[in-house]
């Protein structure tokens, strides 16, 4: 007999701290609420959203800035609202059953681009002004294009200054050219008296004014004229 309620004792010990063993263990369940405003002149921004990433669930603030949503110690919550920055909030681990909080957002001081809107009736009027709409480098493209033609390059070339190995063979031809006329004697017919004999005796008898020469068969009555005039051009 005695056995007996020695054993019941020891099964109702072992239920007392089993069971005060899970209480301490099992998460307390809170109510978490409160106001979301604007950091900078704490107006509240209704529609901001309060999202439990741990649970996968969340909640929206009423036209007054209000949330109330169930949370676990040790959630971190994200408040996000549209132009502003994301802020994250982690529940205490030692609150009661409810918890309070009044969350200030800050704006995102990030720029958008500019956006221009053109108003168009219908596509193909859109289309035909996308098509007619003058890039912003054409201008520049246009000079490009004038300044890189044939003709401009061809110009800018001609106006150009020979280079040294151009000066160079330059100099080195009219040298030679120099030394090849040297020595040389350039006459003039009309000095030559033979010539002037010739041109007197072409006129007397009639060659002068001879036409046949036009045609390529010109042949001269006395003959040696010609080399006649070569000797006194000499």
């Amino acid at each position: 007999m005695r056995q007996q309620k020695t054993l019941v004792l020891l099964i109702l010990i072992t239920f007392l701290v089993v069971g005060k063993t899970y209480a301490q263990g099992e998460k307390k369940f809170v109510t978490f609420s409160g106001f979301v405003i604007d950091g900078d002149n704490d107006e509240p921004l209704p529609g901001a959203y309060i999202v439990n990433d741990r649970a996968g669930r969340g909640t929206l603030t009423n036209d007054k800035g209000y949330f109330l949503i169930n949370v676990f110690p040790g959630d971190s919550l994200i408040f996000s609202y549209l132009g502003f920055k994301k802020q994250f909030h982690i529940i205490p681990s030692d609150v009661s059953l409810s918890y309070s909080a009044v969350v200030e957002l800050r704006q995102d001081a990030t720029m958008l681009k500019e956006v221009k809107v053109y108003p168009f009736s219908t596509e193909e009027e859109f289309k035909l002004a996308l098509i007619e709409m003058e890039l912003p480098d054409a201008r520049e493209r246009a000079n490009m294009e004038e300044n890189l033609s044939r003709e401009n390059l061809d110009r800018a070339f001609a106006m150009q200054g020979m280079s040294a190995d151009a000066n160079y063979r330059y100099a080195m031809n009219q040298q030679l050219m120099h030394i090849q006329s040297r020595g040389t004697i350039t006459t003039n017919p009309l000095t030559s008296p033979f010539a002037w004999a010739s041109f007197i005796k072409s006129i007397k008898d009639g060659t002068f004014t001879n036409k046949a020469w036009k045609k390529g068969d010109y042949i001269p009555k006395t003959e040696g004229s010609r080399d006649a005039i070569m000797r006194g051009s000499n």
